[in-house]
């Protein structure tokens, strides 16, 4: 057995299972939903891998939507990642693609974002809102309609759970459609192909503690 997978991270995984089976796999729209329950096998294979894709979310798409998933093994305490991944206007930290990020309007709970990021040679501009609740461990997020986004679709959640005192345990789920700008090849190239890069750098900024 994995020596972090202790008897309180053990309790947290009953807890998990219990909340819900695994289901359709993208509560992105409902943030109250029940949590996320991975099967054990794949909590197992993070203590090697760090995160892994979830492959069922995949067939979910519809059209252009890509749909994907992933489980990530953070090194460090959940209020220490609820806290950097709340950190709207650091993402350019560790995500490459941004050319700028303007913070519009924030509060306690929320955020509105607007981006600007180059994909595969295409510019695209668009505004985010995000929720976050430290107390369920949950960071939401959506497309503003009131902004003219040249982005079709785009929502995700992440579903943060302790495993014990020291490693947090996050469910991301994301839904997305850089629309009609760019060829289908090259969006599934930019989305489902990068999303393990993506994953990767977003757990090693948090924890290397956002430095």
């Amino acid at each position: 057995m994995p020596r972090w997978l202790s008897a309180a991270a053990r309790c947290a995984v009953v807890l998990l299972i219990a909340a819900r089976a695994h289901a359709q796999a993208l509560p992105v729209s409902a943030p109250d939903a029940p949590f996320f329950s991975p099967p054990p096998a794949l909590l197992a294979r993070l203590e090697s891998e760090h995160f892994v894709m979830l492959d069922a979310a995949a067939a979910q798409g519809t059209d252009r939507v890509e749909v994907a998933e992933a489980l990530v093994l953070f090194e460090q305490p959940r209020a220490t990642v609820l806290h950097l991944l709340t950190s709207i206007s650091r993402q350019p930290e560790y995500r490459p693609e941004l050319q700028s990020l303007e913070i519009v309007n924030a509060t306690e709970q929320s955020n509105l974002a607007e981006y600007k990021l180059r994909v595969m040679l295409i510019k695209l501009r668009y505004r985010v809102q995000t929720h976050w609740d430290f107390e369920q461990g949950r960071i939401w997020w959506s497309l503003d309609p009131s902004f003219s986004n040249e982005m079709k679709t785009l929502d995700g959640l992440w579903e943060l759970r302790a495993l014990d005192e020291r490693r947090t345990l996050g469910h991301m789920s994301i839904r997305i459609d850089l629309g009609p700008a760019l060829p289908a090849a090259l969006q599934d190239y930019a989305t489902r192909k990068k999303l393990p890069e993506a994953m990767d750098q977003v757990r090693r900024w948090v924890d290397a503690n956002g430095r």
